[in-house]
């Protein structure tokens, strides 16, 4: 059924891809009868496409407005249906006060299960998740057709939503050929998880894996949707997603769901500047998902991103190399806290690398003197490791609807990006320009903080230039707004790259 989707999608010249038909034909299939404009809400396609894709439908013999018994049978086949909830899927993708309380009353049957998890380890930013949170994040798969007849990956799993997602799947269609996989590096999860999944019968498959590894070639390019909840670094978030990009299908419109603590604008910034990068469409930023359990760091909350891969996928660390480089918080922001006992004045350094690696594990052994409870912090040192150092400045210089003329005079470009070098107070060390047949330029100006390059497009108006520095003493924007006033640019815009970081 997958190659007609796939043929359908053809012939409607459709940009979405086949899952948009994939959750077309669930709607058909339990709503028994959807109208174009209810369709048209469900996949946000517009109204002539649903009704193209409809006609398309009735083609195969599955039906229009409502399914056929052949369309039935085949979409039942192909989602594995057989013995499913109709009703409870239903109530759970249009009731919200249904789900609700759904999910209160779920959150008491697993609540069992979630209280016996291990400790977090917060040497790898781990942060227990509540019941809660754990099955609201399992309902996102049901919103975007993500689990029925789907492979889903749980890259790090102290939070268990494994054990959520598989508790879903078994409640709304229990002979769902789902395959659920947990890779992880805290074996205690592993082991646990292992032994839940036996005990219930969930589709669950657990391996060890140091995400700093590559990706096996077993899970490369085999799931349709990843979750993460990743370290609190940048560089350990853009490992995690990485990963993940791996692990997904090579096709548009996979998910990765995306757990990351609520950071500055700055940080914010730089995190959306790195999805962007790596090919990832952020279909949603939700914040009333995700609520922790004891985590002071991130202030109990943190924030879920829904990420859409597209055509232009490409990962931040490549996957052929093992990554040697600190991702977690303890390593990258070396902090160790002094307290002292109120009862006997014994001081304790608490911290990755020392017995106790937070306060709440020394309150909860207490002093190894007196075994009092209650402490005080007496000094708090927080030392960044050299990793965080940037090395260079990047500005790529985007030039459209430019003077034809100029870009196809390589001596007056020499002159501009000579000139651009020493506007932004740089010494010139040498310089190379090339002029191609019949038109277009090629040229560096070689400085003795880094270079300047250009390459134009005369028959487009366009030219593409690069500014980089090691020297935070260079004026980069006066370099930029020469070269966008010398060219007549009509079109400008720029990116800014922290190099070395």
């Amino acid at each position: 059924m997958q190659k007609q989707l796939q043929q359908i999608t053809t012939n409607m010249q459709l940009e979405e891809h086949y899952l948009t038909l994939e959750k077309a034909l669930l709607a058909l299939y339990f709503h028994k009868n959807c109208t174009t404009k209810s369709l048209a809400h469900t996949t946000d396609l517009p109204i002539p496409l649903v009704s193209a894709m409809k006609k398309e439908f009735a083609k195969q013999g599955w039906g229009k407005h409502s399914l056929t018994k052949k369309g039935q049978l085949a979409i039942s086949e192909y989602f594995q249906l057989s013995g499913a909830d109709a009703t409870l899927y239903l109530q759970l993708t249009t009731d919200d006060a249904f789900r609700t309380e759904w999910i209160t009353q779920n959150t008491r049957e697993l609540s069992a299960i979630y209280n016996a998890r291990p400790t977090a380890d917060v040497a790898i930013d781990q942060a227990k998740c509540t019941v809660e949170t754990a099955l609201k994040r399992a309902l996102l798969a049901l919103d975007y057709t993500m689990l029925l007849n789907k492979r889903i990956l749980c890259l790090g799993d102290d939070d268990f939503i494994s054990i959520a997602l598989a508790f879903l799947l078994n409640k709304i269609a229990p002979h769902s050929t789902t395959q659920i996989v947990v890779l992880d590096i805290d074996k205690r999860v592993l082991s646990m998880i292992n032994k839940i999944a036996k005990d219930y019968e969930l589709p669950i498959k657990t391996v060890y894996y140091n995400v700093q590894d590559p990706l096996p070639k077993t899970y490369t390019h085999q799931f349709d949707c990843v979750y993460t909840d990743t370290p609190y670094t940048l560089i350990g978030a853009q490992l995690f997603l990485s990963r993940a990009m791996n692990a997904l299908k090579p096709e548009a419109m996979r998910h990765v769901f995306f757990s990351y603590a609520k950071r500055s604008y700055q940080k914010q910034w730089q995190l959306q500047q790195s999805l962007y990068a790596m090919g990832f469409v952020i279909d949603s930023i939700r914040y009333d998902i995700n609520t922790y359990e004891g985590a002071q760091i991130l202030g109990a909350k943190s924030q879920l991103f829904v990420l859409q891969t597209t055509e232009q996928m490409t990962p931040y660390i490549p996957n052929h190399l093992m990554f040697t480089r600190p991702i977690y918080t303890g390593e990258i922001d070396q902090k160790t806290v002094v307290y002292r006992c109120i009862h006997c004045q014994h001081a304790l350094t608490v911290g990755v690398g020392y017995q106790y690696t937070t306060i709440a594990q020394l309150q909860s052994n207490g002093c190894p003197n007196c075994a009092n409870k209650k402490f005080a912090q007496m000094k708090r040192i927080v030392q960044k490791t050299h990793f965080q150092h940037i090395v260079g400045h990047h500005i790529l210089l985007e030039l459209h609807d430019c003077n034809v003329a100029l870009l196809n005079d390589v001596q007056r470009i020499k002159t501009i990006m000579c000139q651009a070098a020493e506007k932004a107070k740089a010494m010139v060390v040498t310089e190379h320009f090339h002029h191609f047949s019949p038109y277009g330029i090629s040229g560096v100006v070689i400085i003795q903080e880094s270079h300047l390059t250009i390459h134009t497009w005369p028959e487009y108006g366009y030219a593409a230039i690069d500014i980089f520095t090691c020297s935070s003493k260079l004026d980069l924007q006066e370099a930029v707004q020469f070269i966008t006033k010398k060219f007549n640019a009509g079109n400008v815009t720029q990116h800014y790259l922290h190099r070395g970081k």
